[in-house]
């Protein structure tokens, strides 16, 4: 069966509809809220079977000089990203190898959904001959247009059947990162504390103990805008992991974007005083957590992040008849501590200019994770 293939700058309006049954990433509201995130040109790729559109993957071709990120092939795949949880001999490996200078690898694609993770969308997402079919086309757009690399970067399991037709193409596998999902046992918070192991069960005791001690509270509450203080405490959250602090309007807009429509903010306070929180956006039945911060000057505000993403969510989500809590990527040892289930999710990189398939097939070949 033959079928047609378009590569749409950006969102086509049949978006919604191939969107339809995806995660929070391929929503409206979360590629409004991310708009930017990943600087560069956006395309849907998409396959149309009788004018209908039934497959579609997003992706975009980076800009060129921007910093390193985890979306950045020449980083991700030869450089020593902090965020990525490569083992250390991964590390030791990679400045021994003389890979190409960033430069060398521009333009290239990048087949993702700005919430670090590759969907196929559409009634055809995980049919294997339809997917063998879009990366085909894919591949060969790229080629016309002669960038170097094709890379799809983070996909999960759920998506096996694009994994299968990606390595018969000859792309090579590289693990890069873990997601964490949580998924309460039991009826009721105690059974979620009885889930973990012994050690950390005590662990667990011992935080919600010493959050009582500090006098720490811990409410939720359903936000359609981010309040003021939550702003201030993610400037000063930025400005921990990035050395200094974001705009105040570009994180205001951000969190504005992840709000509405409805979102559950947990809130940690200290007498009356914003120390902590997480906000969650529900989507598909899982609450999914996409934004957290915590007042690091403060010495009894240590464990707020504990409480705010974890312990107090896990508490209400029985009540709300959720069974699923998606934590994404990063502080993978923080979250299998309390529960969560760490999933791999490796990056598939086809090279086309011939001088950067060395260092593709090193890197496949040398890249473990911790």
């Amino acid at each position: 069966m033959t079928r047609r293939f378009t590569a749409h700058p950006g969102r086509p309006p049949e978006w919604a509809a191939l969107a339809e049954g995806g995660p929070l990433f391929a929503t409206e509201r979360w590629l409004a809220a991310m708009r930017g995130r990943i600087p560069g040109a956006a395309y849907t790729f998409t396959l149309h079977d009788s004018g209908t559109p039934v497959l579609a993957l997003y992706g975009t071709v980076p800009d060129a000089g921007g910093r390193r990120e985890v979306f950045s092939l020449p980083y991700i795949l030869t450089g020593d990203p902090v965020e990525l949880p490569l083992a250390a001999a991964t590390r030791a490996l990679r400045p021994l190898a003389g890979a190409p200078p960033d430069a060398a690898w521009h333009p290239y694609l990048v087949v993702m959904l700005p919430g670090y993770e590759c969907h196929p969308l559409g009634p055809l997402a995980g049919d294997p001959a339809a997917l063998g079919e879009l990366c085909d086309a894919i591949v060969a757009w790229a080629g016309e247009r002669s960038l170097r690399a094709v890379a799809f970067l983070y996909t999960p399991p759920s998506a096996g059947a694009l994994q299968g037709e990606l390595a018969a193409r000859g792309f090579l596998r590289v693990p890069l990162a873990y997601t964490c999902e949580l998924a309460p046992l039991g009826d009721r918070f105690e059974d979620y504390l009885a889930s973990l192991p012994r050690k950390r069960r005590t662990e667990a005791r011992r935080e919600l103990r010493r959050l009582a001690e500090a006098g720490m509270t811990v409410r939720a509450a359903e936000v359609t805008q981010p309040p003021q203080d939550v702003v201030e405490l993610k400037r000063g959250h930025s400005a921990k992991y990035n050395g200094v602090p974001s705009g105040r309007e570009g994180i205001r807009a951000r969190l504005e974007g992840l709000c509405a429509g409805g979102a559950l903010l947990f809130r940690a306070e200290i007498a009356g005083a914003l120390v902590g929180y997480a906000l969650f956006v529900t989507h598909g039945g899982v609450w999914y957590c996409v934004s957290t911060g915590m007042d690091y000057t403060r010495p009894d505000a240590r464990h707020a992040y504990f409480a705010t993403v974890f312990y107090e969510p896990a508490r209400l989500a029985y009540g709300a008849g959720v069974r699923r809590l998606h934590y994404g990527q990063g502080s993978t040892e923080a979250k299998t501590a309390r529960g969560c289930t760490a999933t791999e999710l490796p990056g598939w990189i086809l090279p086309l200019d011939g001088r950067l398939a060395p260092a593709v097939t090193e890197s496949a070949r040398t890249t473990r994770l911790a």
